[in-house]
């Protein structure tokens, strides 16, 4: 959920959706945050190997 809140962004304002984003992840269950962090730290370290 917080990954499409952040792909959906369009031309929004980039701060207005991080914060929207920040919000919406202090709701998510532990699990998801977890699971959110796992993925961004792979794809960051993916995106690094290039």
């Amino acid at each position: 959920h917080a990954i499409q809140l952040l792909s959906n962004a369009g031309q929004n304002d980039p701060a207005t959706t991080l914060r929207e984003f920040a919000e919406n992840f202090l709701t998510l269950s532990v699990e998801e945050q977890t699971l959110f962090n796992t993925q961004t730290r792979r794809q960051i370290y993916e995106y690094s190997l290039q």
